[in-house]
């Protein structure tokens, strides 16, 4: 009786978790339809019941002595995590959003994605420094990742280092490349198409002529703005910047020449 008890009960315990396993996945997913929708207090609902739904497997499945079923659960529970904090994020909510992050860094300290995340909204509160520091302990534990290397430079730009600025575009540029990155590729929510990937460095080749203009180096600033608009054609504000360039470029050329005429 004590054996049929035991099997009962495990066949009892396995079914719960399953249900509350399919459960979590259906307001995941709810959640995820939402989003899209940008609907984002009913996908932060929907994420919640999501988020207390998996915290609920994991500590069943971590009861029941299956480490690595729980550690799929605690991963679950980070993409949710990170779901509810972009939805906050694009709701103007930079605070919960980073709030969400640190509970995310609680959990798994060590994530890249998430250091990147942290950055990323500090760089939005202006708080240049700190969001430093978080850029480069993501790119310390993962150097392949473009969008940290990207949001670094911007960094860099605000706070007038404009030369190490170009030197963190520029491995933006090299790691956004199609075949030498690997999968999963970093984003905030899930994968993107590998045709995204190239497209991402046009938005570094636009700072990166950005700085180079500033730099008062017009024919490098005029390249990279090809550059960009080779990779995103309907780059308007590239285009703008790039005509901007040419024509100042030409102002110094009549200004040259005008100069070897007086002399």
């Amino acid at each position: 009786m004590q054996l049929f008890g035991k099997i009962f009960t495990e066949k009892s315990t396995k079914k719960d978790i399953k249900k509350i396993h399919d459960d979590a996945l259906q307001a995941y997913n709810k959640g995820s339809i939402f989003l899209k929708m940008q609907r984002f207090e009913e996908c932060l609902d929907a994420y919640s019941v999501a988020e207390k739904l998996w915290e609920e497997e994991t500590d069943m499945l971590t009861s029941q002595g299956d480490p690595e079923a729980a550690k799929r659960s605690k991963i679950s529970v980070l993409n949710t995590l990170s779901c509810k904090s972009y939805a906050n994020y694009m709701m103007g909510r930079y605070d919960i959003s980073l709030e969400l992050i640190e509970k995310m860094l609680e959990k798994a300290p060590d994530d890249p994605e998430s250091l990147f995340r942290k950055g990323f909204v500090l760089y939005k509160f202006q708080r240049y420094e700190e969001a430093l520091i978080c850029l480069e302990n993501a790119l310390a534990k993962c150097r392949e990742f473009p969008e940290a290397w990207y949001c670094k430079g911007n960094v860099l730009r605000e706070l007038g280092n404009y030369d190490i600025a170009l030197e963190a575009f520029e491995c933006s540029i090299e790691y956004s490349q199609p075949l030498s990155y690997q999968f999963p590729r970093f984003t905030w929510i899930p994968l993107t198409p590998s045709s995204k990937i190239k497209m991402d460095s046009s938005e570094a080749w636009y700072c990166k002529g950005e700085i180079l203009f500033r730099q008062n180096k017009y024919e490098e600033a005029i390249e990279a703005f090809s550059r960009a608009l080779e990779i995103k054609p309907g780059f308007e504000d590239a285009a703008k910047f790039r005509n901007t360039v040419l024509q100042e470029l030409g102002k110094n050329r009549i200004s040259n020449n005008n100069f070897e005429l007086e002399t």
